[in-house]
């Protein structure tokens, strides 16, 4: 039996030049491409995991488990808790120990007005403090504000006693003052660089208002200006 192998035929190495080229064509646009994506993705993720850590907290505060929190904002994300006991001393007692932010309806700092601080969170970190972290963030220990503090309480009553040390912002919907966090991609900042008014690219921004109502805004480079996509 005779095989008939006469129109049977190999690639050139003309041809597969041609195809390597147009492989290697198509790599030179696609991969830029696939870089920016995964860049901003990891980005937005943790933009969203913090979302999360925060939520998690205030569902802590309207369960009734603590009377108070308070989220300290920046390269840690800090945890301060108050108890049920210890908040109605503080607002709602004849002789509290902390009468200032009794008056004004305000949280200070950390354990010296009534926190405790949980050390639990302690591990959450951002920029060159976590290797697992994609992110730098705005405010952090390398900044002027080095911070943005929230107060959770489940009316929203309590305010941080010293906003000018918050980053803070206008809500173009409310016309109130929010507080606001903002994440840069490592691939293209610095601690010092990632800032809110920096033109860099992948960088997402979340504003928080007393209520602890949250809102998502991404940067678009090619228009310089930050877009709302969440809230």
């Amino acid at each position: 039996m005779e095989l008939n192998i006469k129109n049977k035929k190999a690639f050139t190495i003309i041809e597969l030049l041609v195809v390597l080229a147009v492989i290697g064509v198509f790599s030179a646009f696609a991969y830029p491409n696939i870089s920016n994506w995964i860049n901003d993705r990891n980005v937005k993720k943790e933009v969203y995991e913090t979302i999360s850590f925060i939520k998690e907290r205030k569902s802590e505060v309207t369960s009734g488990k603590y009377g108070m929190i308070q989220v300290l904002l920046n390269d840690q994300l800090e945890v301060f808790t108050m108890s049920p006991e210890k908040f109605f001393d503080v607002y709602k007692g004849f002789n509290s120990p902390y009468p200032t932010h009794k008056q004004n309806y305000t949280c200070g700092f950390s354990s010296t007005s009534g926190f405790t601080i949980e050390s639990q969170y302690a591990s959450h970190d951002f920029g060159v403090n976590a290797s697992n972290s994609n992110v730098n963030v705005y405010p952090s220990a390398y900044h002027n504000p080095m911070r943005s503090a929230i107060c959770i309480t489940k009316d929203g009553s309590i305010k941080y006693d010293k906003p000018y040390q918050n980053a803070r912002i206008k809500d173009e919907d409310t016309g109130q003052m929010a507080d606001y966090f903002v994440f840069c991609s490592k691939s293209n900042t610095t601690e010092s660089t990632c800032k809110y008014n920096s033109s860099s690219d992948y960088r997402y921004m979340i504003t928080l208002d007393r209520f602890q109502n949250i809102k998502v805004f991404k940067y678009r480079k090619n228009k310089n200006n930050w877009i709302k996509i969440d809230g």
